[in-house]
């Protein structure tokens, strides 16, 4: 039976949600909630759907641009994958957890980068991401296989001091005042100026979230029991985001005469949990930041603006430097040249247009089709494709029903998945509409205009009460001269615009969807 709250928990229970009700006001935070509540909740489910998942990813843009460059980059990649151009097949090879994980930490991320304003909070907000690539590098020198949840727990671990330098930064610095007047913690200063300290503030964003129990672990300060040393209890996942945490923390604030001592001293009390000696952390430190430097071009971000990662990069430059100069003056003068410019940094490039999307897309096709993939996962892949090609408002497909008279909604993308893919059905009995006609003739359908005289008494009333789009897309999937799966695409208040290479695209990738089927049943 769970205790009764005792009084100082209800105060800080109150003043949590005081503050989540602040920032509710904040631009973009009940968007960003929204989304990942909803990704979670997806993620989480005994019935998730792929197309679900990708679906909440696709309606960001340059979340899911920035996820595929992500997926591709080397701590992704898996073994003879090749690359990955949907949303959709990395949730196929990487799985569920794995693309949630990326997408969460990638959220928060752009929320911290886009309202750090004050020089400090935007270095602040990089070495955020620092600390989960140091707590995901960490992982895998340890022999943990869940890296990219160590990464996101890392990055949470400081979830409630960054949401309260970002949005409430006058009340942060007088935390800080305190801590530096009266010589007290953190942890105490923040609960005498919010009212809640920052750790409990961030568990208790992480609930409002509903963040899966594992990243809430993970995510929590160590129990008073491991003050000087960590044991065997307690969860891996746990110990390593808050030895990220502390070797994060430890490496900002120390010099370098004195930061091994600093490891020194964290290996005493994380030792016995984590078999690594002060080398691999001071390693590790570094190649964290290596690593930070290359992704920053993907997360959008200068990592110049982090003085702890001026640092560190600069000893690497310097490191450089010196080897370049016993061997060769030639990678010398490179050296010389990375050192004063740094890393050139990509800027997000425009939104490909559908003909780039769908023929960079087709290529997990043609992979899938040499994989042997379920004719499910070729589905998904395909409406992806069809939806983020930006053509149409709303996406389906179609396949035959079990009782085998009609063809049903199955997967679907757009403002009104579930109610589409419920409401879609095509009979395949005789029926004078012009579904009838593309499912018994074969037929590919552009319907430019519902609502023209010529065409609308053939548009059944199922359809206007229930999709009503002024055009449409139907395209067959033929098997022994039989249909048997429809896409289907439209634009519901306006007429599509497809120049004829995207509708050969289309086409062409119908024909894949063919051919996977017609494998399946060789």
């Amino acid at each position: 039976m769970t205790e009764p709250a005792t009084e100082t928990e209800q105060e800080e229970i109150a003043t949590a949600q005081q503050l989540l009700a602040d920032l509710s006001k904040v631009r973009d935070f009940p968007a960003l909630s929204q989304v990942i509540s909803k990704v979670n909740h997806i993620a989480t489910a005994e019935n998730s759907r792929t197309d679900e998942l990708t679906e909440s990813i696709l309606k960001d843009v340059s979340l899911t641009n920035k996820l595929l460059r992500v997926v591709n980059s080397v701590n992704y990649k898996q073994l003879g994958a090749g690359p990955v151009n949907t949303v959709s097949r990395a949730i196929i090879i990487l799985g569920y957890d794995t693309v949630r994980d990326a997408a969460l930490s990638l959220m928060l991320f752009d929320h911290l980068a886009n309202h750090a304003q004050a020089d400090e909070l935007k270095g602040e907000a990089v070495e955020s991401f620092y600390c989960g690539i140091l707590g995901r590098a960490m992982a895998g020198r340890a022999g943990v296989r869940d890296r990219e949840e160590v990464l996101i727990c890392s990055l949470f671990r400081n979830l409630g001091r960054m949401m309260c330098r970002l949005h409430f930064y006058e009340k942060s610095k007088e935390v800080e005042q305190l801590v530096e007047n009266e010589a007290i913690s953190e942890a105490v200063a923040s609960r005498r100026i919010f009212g809640i300290s920052y750790d409990d503030f961030g568990l208790a964003l992480g609930h409002h979230w509903h963040l899966p129990a594992s990243l809430l672990q993970g995510m929590s300060p160590l129990p008073p029991s491991s003050d000087k040393t960590v044991g065997p209890d307690v969860p891996k996942l746990q110990v390593l985001a808050n030895l990220a945490h502390d070797l994060y923390r430890a490496t900002r604030d120390s010099d370098p005469d004195t930061v091994k001592v600093a490891y020194t001293d964290l290996l005493k009390r994380y030792g016995a949990s984590v078999p690594l000696q002060t080398a691999d952390l001071e390693e590790l430190v570094y190649q964290a930041g290596a690593i930070m430097e290359k992704e920053a071009a993907t997360l959008q971000v200068d990592v110049r603006s982090s003085p702890l990662l001026v640092r560190l990069l600069s000893h690497e430059a310097e490191e450089a430097v010196e080897e370049a100069a016993e061997t060769d003056e030639t990678a010398l003068n490179e050296a010389v040249a990375v050192a004063e410019t740094g890393t050139e940094s990509e800027t997000e490039g425009q939104s490909l247009d559908p003909t780039s999307i769908l023929i960079t897309g087709m290529q997990d096709l043609t992979s899938m089709l040499l994989e042997d993939a379920r004719p499910a996962d070729v589905f998904h892949v395909a409406a992806e494709l069809l939806y983020r090609a930006r053509c149409f408002d709303n996406v389906l497909i179609s396949t035959i029903a079990a009782n085998g008279q009609e063809l049903v909604g199955r997967i679907g993308l757009g403002p009104q998945a579930e109610l589409n893919k419920a409401g879609f059905r095509i009979s395949l009995a005789f029926a004078p509409d012009v579904f009838h006609v593309a499912v018994s003739k074969n037929a590919d359908l552009l319907i430019a205009d519902t609502q023209a005289a010529s065409i609308s008494s053939r548009i059944p009333v199922w359809y206007v009460n229930k999709f009503g789009a002024r055009s449409f897309l139907l395209l067959p999937i033929v098997l022994n001269n039989r249909t048997v799966a429809v896409l289907y695409g439209d634009k519901h208040d306006g007429t599509l615009q497809l120049s004829q290479q995207t509708l050969g695209l289309i086409k062409a990738l119908r024909n894949q969807i063919t051919l996977a089927l017609r494998q399946k049943n060789a």
